[in-house]
């Protein structure tokens, strides 16, 4: 069974120049619609998974669980992303100019 680092849609270590140089050209909109890419791909995975699993097609459970619980946890880490973006609004709005 292969194991996958959860850092694909977020960097969280950079290696060398070039990496940076690339991720330099990123902005904060271009990384949050590539994670809610990546997040859509890893929900129609499971989904498809989740199927395969009800029609008898899947020979390895284990890469079966692993699929439908990465997509749970991305979407649990979207979902948390979007409450602190929904909390720094109301706490902006609430500052007096």
């Amino acid at each position: 069974m292969r194991v996958e680092g959860l850092n694909g849609g977020l960097p969280l270590k950079i290696d060398n120049e070039q990496q940076i140089s690339s991720q330099e050209k990123l902005s904060f909109g271009d990384i949050l619609k590539n994670f809610i890419q990546e997040v859509n791909n890893a929900e129609l995975t499971a989904n498809q998974v989740e199927q395969d699993l009800a029609l008898g097609k899947v020979q390895n459970i284990q890469e079966a669980m692993y699929l439908i619980e990465k997509a749970d946890i991305y979407f649990k880490l979207l979902t948390e992303l979007r409450n602190k973006a929904i909390e720094a609004y109301q706490e902006v709005m609430r500052m007096q100019v």
